[in-house]
């Protein structure tokens, strides 16, 4: 296998996109107040974001599965993006997405429901984002 780490130019983490992802339950332990998913470093920016639903939700009333920080609990992917009770992939559209960050961010993801309480449950949600490591006003390559 090669030397991935000897690139005279920038170490492949550095720089471009990169993902974080989670799978969560229904009855994961901290999901209600939020299970984190990964943090970005200030100044990365997410450029998309969303969440696979492989198992439906299927509380009663309600099914409500966000992916946001603190400061915004869906600011990546809203209940209505999420749409928990279906099947599928669905793309976030909260107001995180393609805003650098202030600052380092966690992000969680949460579910809380109404009605019947649920027994079933199971997505995996993913965030694609572009790092932050280049020297503002330097010229490519910046060592």
């Amino acid at each position: 296998m090669g030397d991935y780490w000897t690139n005279p130019v920038r170490h492949p983490e550095d720089v471009g996109v990169g993902h974080i992802r989670r799978t969560v339950e229904w009855d994961d332990a901290g999901l209600v107040t939020g299970i984190p998913i990964g943090a970005l470093e200030a100044g990365a920016i997410p450029l998309r974001a969303g969440v696979l639903v492989q198992t439906a939700f299927n509380a009663g009333t309600t099914n409500v599965l966000v992916l946001g920080s603190t400061a915004d609990d869906d600011g990546l992917v809203t209940s209505a993006n999420a749409a928990a009770g279906a099947l599928g992939v669905k793309v976030g559209t909260g107001a995180q997405i393609g805003i650098p960050l202030a600052a380092n961010t966690v992000f969680y993801a949460k579910f809380t429901q109404t009605g019947t309480a649920a027994s079933a449950g199971k997505a995996t949600l993913w965030v694609e984002y572009l790092n932050k490591r280049e020297v503002e006003g330097t010229a490519f390559p910046a060592n």
